[in-house]
């Protein structure tokens, strides 16, 4: 079955009712980029990736917890959940699909998948899986008491904009990707800019000059 998609006026209709703005998102993709860019081509390649994915789910509280939400991390899972505790958010990487309204997104990665099993109505899954430890730390969770609808905000950062979208999981594929949604709310993509960092000595330090490295758009 075709998910229910929401692009533009709709998409913000349909954050409200969830009590979220595109602009909540915007400030939470804006600052995951500036962490994302404070690891120059210098760094081990997994961190940017990394710090993006933290940020994000960091960001998230920081906009949100001040209006009622809350927040925790059963099995190292992120979850920033809603005031009146029925659904919860976790921020991961999706593919280039993300963020289009008519694409059909899944998320980007996915590790030593075996089974996936549907465990309620509302579409919520167990994951056996890992993106940064959030696909195991859902299995363990969705099999517990407390498990709440879990909706992901999947980004993904191409041709200088962070397309993203927040959305609601209903089936995995045997490889672990998660690749149908109940919902789709499409968000507006971030525009992006490059960046000059400097490292190295600066000029009147010993070792003479300073060195740039230039941040290209990711």
């Amino acid at each position: 079955m075709e998910p229910m998609v929401h692009d533009n006026g709709a998409a913000v209709g349909r954050l409200a009712g969830l009590g979220l703005t595109t602009e909540d998102f915007a400030f939470v993709l804006r600052g995951a980029d500036a962490e994302a860019r404070v690891w120059t081509p210098l760094a081990p390649p997994v961190m940017p990736g990394m710090a993006r994915w933290g940020k994000t789910n960091e960001l998230l509280r920081v906009r949100l917890l001040p209006r009622g939400w809350s927040h925790d991390n059963p099995k190292n899972l992120p979850r920033t959940i809603s005031p009146a505790g029925d659904f919860a958010i976790v921020g991961t990487t999706g593919d280039a699909a993300t963020g289009l309204a008519g694409g059909n997104p899944t998320t980007r990665y996915a590790k030593g998948v075996e089974t996936a099993r549907a465990i309620e109505r509302n579409g919520q899954l167990a994951f056996d899986f890992v993106d940064l430890g959030v696909g195991e730390a859902l299995s363990a969770v969705a099999g517990s008491e407390d498990a709440l609808v879990t909706w992901l905000l999947l980004y993904h950062v191409v041709d200088g904009q962070i397309r993203a979208e927040l959305s609601l999981p209903e089936s995995i594929s045997p490889r672990g990707y998660v690749d149908a949604w109940t919902e789709r709310i499409i968000m507006p993509a971030v525009e992006l800019g490059d960046i000059e960092i400097i490292v190295g000595t600066s000029e009147g330090e010993e070792g003479g000059e300073g060195a740039t490295v230039t941040v290209e758009k990711r």
